[in-house]
């Protein structure tokens, strides 16, 4: 049985690090990328089962990576993880472009991150 890959997106390397750690411990393998269009360009070569998006970052936020991703054929019904200091209400332009998605406001605990990844791989 493979394990489930996820794609950490974040531009805060303490924040990275502490997921990529977290989530390899419970059992799935994890990508990294330091903003939006790095997200967003990983997928041309690499796969994943789910992306973890921080919302505010440097050169592409997570919900235009997110709409971005929900644009690709090959990565359109993928499941996202918002990050997020801001509200967590998604914007106008942005609700029907996101599909399958969960919210958690910083700070978290990345224990919430594993259970909120497992929910949403389960589809809950």
């Amino acid at each position: 049985m493979t394990k489930p890959r996820i794609l950490v997106v974040d531009d805060d390397p303490g924040i990275r690090f502490a997921l990529a750690l977290k989530l390899r411990t419970a059992g799935f393998e994890v990508a990294e990328a330091t903003d939006g269009q790095e997200g967003v360009d990983w997928f041309r070569t690499g796969k994943a089962d789910l992306v973890v998006l921080d919302v505010g970052m440097p050169r592409m936020d997570g919900y235009t990576a997110a709409k971005a991703l929900r644009a690709g054929e090959t990565t359109k019904d993928l499941p996202v993880l918002f990050l997020t200091a801001q509200n967590l209400e998604l914007p106008d332009d942005v609700k029907p472009a996101i599909g399958r998605h969960k919210f958690l406001t910083k700070p978290f605990s990345p224990r919430d991150v594993v259970a909120a990844v497992k929910a949403l791989l389960q589809g809950a």
